[in-house]
């Protein structure tokens, strides 16, 4: 497995990227819903830039570069409405998966940093390969 490293200088290509696009749809969230830790960046620039309340889910499914079962911390209570769930990146699909079990009673729409999959419902900064190992800057801070 080789390793994709996304500098601080990419990740705001991405950010941006991504900005422009929630901004092109016109559409209008209620807030954004941030799994904790991987979407804590995303999160927070578009919340900055889209003037929305992040709602923080402390879930996870890895231990280092091995997936394992979820563990669930803190869930938000969210009202009806449409949100956003931002995340770092979208692999197999399990985390928006989950996430959208929890929050059945509103619309979401995921926007991640890279994806290893395109797909219509996903809104993603680029398209990776299957066989890297996504390494972001700030795991190097």
């Amino acid at each position: 497995m080789s390793n994709y490293f996304i500098s601080h200088d990419k990740y705001a290509e991405l950010c941006h990227k991504l900005l422009s696009a929630a901004e092109a749809k016109g559409i209008h969230y209620d807030g954004i819903i941030c799994p904790l830790k991987g979407g804590f960046f995303l999160s927070y620039f578009m919340s900055r830039n889209l003037s929305l309340p992040i709602k923080y889910v402390e879930i996870s499914s890895y231990r280092g570069k091995s997936r394992g079962d979820f563990i669930i911390g803190d869930v938000p209570e969210l009202g009806s409405g449409r949100y956003l769930l931002c995340d770092d990146i979208y692999d197999s699909g399990e985390t928006a998966r989950k996430i959208k079990e929890i929050f059945k009673n509103v619309i979401i729409d995921v926007y991640v940093l890279v994806s290893r999959k395109n797909l219509d419902d996903i809104t993603a900064g680029e398209i990776i390969g299957s066989g890297d190992w996504v390494d972001f800057y700030w795991e190097h801070i």
